[in-house]
């Protein structure tokens, strides 16, 4: 019997602005094939991105693996539909601020074959608060928190977009005079 393809995704992925997405087709012979999305839906889009190939019975495992740190518990489980047009549209909300996908991306978006993200009827509203939301996380060092900073205050402008980055990160970005003394007590305010 033929499955439909489906999305697995963080719970509340809105609401923290990152989470893993894994849309899913089922092939013949029980083969299963997932392309796994780091998604940023704030700012950054397509964060991380694979391809994954495995057994139907195998599955399980891979998809505990992929949320096993997961605040919130089991991943809540969305047509193909649903999958296909969220990560998309988080890709495109991205490049529009001037960031591209993961490298990976192309890779794993080979999942989205057959799949139609107009048979999903939601909407997707990205940004926090009406503009981009920048939050560094752990992996992002001072270069790379500078010129996502420096991408968005081009594009935008220094009070067209939020931003959280460690207060060391901050001052690196204010020392290149980027940005004035009002703007950083500002940013700091928030």
């Amino acid at each position: 019997m033929n499955q439909l393809p489906k999305t697995f995704s963080q719970p509340n992925l809105f609401a923290g602005g990152m989470g893993n997405v894994v849309i899913v087709r089922y092939k013949s012979g029980g083969r299963v094939e997932a392309g796994v999305f780091l998604l940023d839906t704030y700012c950054l889009g397509v964060k991380n991105a694979f391809f994954h190939q495995c057994h139907e019975d195998a599955f399980p495992d891979s998809l505990e693996r992929i949320f096993k740190d997961v605040d919130g518990g089991l991943p809540e489980e969305h047509s193909g539909a649903w999958g296909r047009k969220l990560v998309e549209e988080a890709a495109a909300y991205a490049q529009a601020l001037g960031f591209a996908p993961h490298r990976h991306y192309k890779q794993a978006a080979r999942v989205f074959g057959g799949i139609d993200p107009k048979d999903c009827a939601e909407t997707f509203v990205f940004g926090s608060d009406g503009k981009p939301l920048f939050i560094a996380g752990p992996n992002d060092g001072k270069a790379k928190c500078n010129l996502i900073l420096r991408v968005l205050t081009k594009k935008l402008g220094p009070q067209g977009f939020h931003f959280m980055v460690p207060q060391d990160g901050m001052e690196a970005f204010f020392a290149d005079g980027e940005a004035d003394d009002d703007e950083e007590e500002e940013e700091e305010d928030k």
